[in-house]
């Protein structure tokens, strides 16, 4: 089996990060426990208006970089009923969700 890598950004509605921010940093060390588990790294992360200008000014996000043995270990993950609570816990709180499937070029 292949490994499966995925990159998931959170960005919450301003009144709401203090409550993503505490909910992701819990799905951190639970997460590193599961065996097919080969990187799961949370990042807090500022848009960037322009380029050329790098302020950390713009919206919060935050951002998963997963790693997962395979799909199967990516599968039981969002089995887990930590990851149920953890969307609940997103449940009406986000401005977005993105997740994407990365493949190596």
């Amino acid at each position: 089996m292949s490994e499966v890598k995925i990159v998931a950004t959170l960005t919450p509605f301003p009144e709401h990060i203090a409550a993503i921010r505490k909910a992701a940093q819990t799905m951190v060390p639970l997460t590193h426990q599961e065996a097919g588990c080969l990187q799961y790294d949370l990042h807090e992360s500022r848009a960037i208006a322009d380029v050329r200008e790098l302020a950390n000014e713009g919206a919060v996000s935050f951002v998963f970089i997963e790693r997962w043995k395979s799909e199967e270990d990516l599968v039981k993950h969002v089995a887990m009923p930590y990851h149920d609570d953890f969307l609940e816990i997103l449940d009406g709180k986000l401005e977005s969700l993105n997740v994407q499937r990365l493949t190596a070029l």
